[in-house]
């Protein structure tokens, strides 16, 4: 292995956040970058970023797979890792500073190590809430050993994973306009033998205008629809023990393009015991209505996904 860490980052006509991006990431020679247009309208100015970060090894390759998407040119990096620790980071977010010092001194032979990242929304430059459901899993697991992140820590970034965990187990991300991570995060969850958990902060997510995560157009839904019934037959197969989604949060995200065999397929899955009618915490504020007032008093406005729908 000729480097200590590879950064694997998939890049879609957004040249300005890859450059702040690159300046997060320490001057080092033990850092490889691997860097995957995903067919940008414009192409990027190569030179230009490995002149700038000229103490950075930084290799750029093309999605030509075929299929489009950031779980497609993620997969072409992965062909070319040359180190002992593999990070994932999108072009539109950054490394905290001392990121990598961090790693330094608590990165050891664990499968995965988890971090509690930080969120920035990008149109107001305040702090986002995008970060608050894996920052949760990760007080969980340290507070009570709750194996949810395992499960429920459905995206590759603020984690750190051994190269060769990735390239025993031949992980890999669904070449899908959306939800690309979704299994690979499962999956690695579920298969890691020995896992590290930190409160510390090495990652900050960004929320900008148009992002993937409040697209609702069918053929995203669609894509997201199909993964989450990947997810729930993994879950039932391996019979792991954790919370899914109810019949009602599906029908609620996916009623759009939801089809008659797709009705009928989320209630056999019901049938056969593998979601539930209602979600937990449904079952809980109906038991506790002074708690569902409390939760929708404290409700932050400035924090709904309307500012970022493009």
């Amino acid at each position: 292995m000729n480097y200590k860490y590879s950064v694997v980052v998939p890049h879609y006509n957004n040249p300005n956040g890859l450059d702040r991006l690159l300046a997060s990431i320490p001057q080092r020679e033990d850092i490889q970058v691997l860097i995957v247009d995903d067919n940008s309208r414009n192409p990027l100015e190569e030179q230009c970023f490995i002149d700038k970060y000229s103490g950075l090894a930084i290799r750029f390759f093309n999605n030509d797979s075929g299929n489009k998407g950031a779980g497609a040119a993620r997969n072409i990096a992965l062909k070319y890792m040359d180190s002992e620790y593999t990070l994932f980071a999108d072009a539109d977010d950054f490394f905290i500073e001392n990121a990598f010092y961090i790693l330094d001194d608590m990165i050891s032979f664990d499968d995965i190590t988890y971090f509690s990242p930080k969120s920035q929304c990008d149109i107001t430059g305040e702090a986002s809430d995008r970060h608050h459901l894996y920052e949760n899993l990760v007080n969980q697991h340290i507070a009570l050993g709750d194996e949810e992140l395992r499960y429920h820590f459905l995206v590759p970034w603020s984690k750190v994973f051994s190269t060769h965990f990735i390239k025993q187990h031949g992980l890999y991300f669904d070449s899908v306009i959306a939800s690309n991570d979704v299994m690979f995060s499962m999956v690695s969850g579920h298969s890691a033998k020995s896992i590290k958990v930190s409160k510390q902060s090495i990652y900050c997510v960004t929320r900008g205008k148009g992002t993937l995560t409040v697209n609702f157009n069918p053929e995203v839904t669609q894509a997201r629809f199909n993964v989450e019934k990947r997810r729930l037959e993994y879950i039932a197969k391996n019979n792991i023990k954790t919370e899914t989604n109810s019949v009602y949060k599906l029908i609620k995200l996916y009623r759009k393009i939801l089809t008659l065999e797709d009705y009928k397929h989320i209630f056999n899955t019901l049938l056969n015991g593998h979601i539930t009618m209602l979600p937990k915490r449904t079952s809980f504020y109906l038991k506790n209505p002074k708690e569902l007032l409390v939760k929708i008093i404290s409700r932050k406005e400035s924090l709904t996904d309307e500012k970022y729908r493009a």
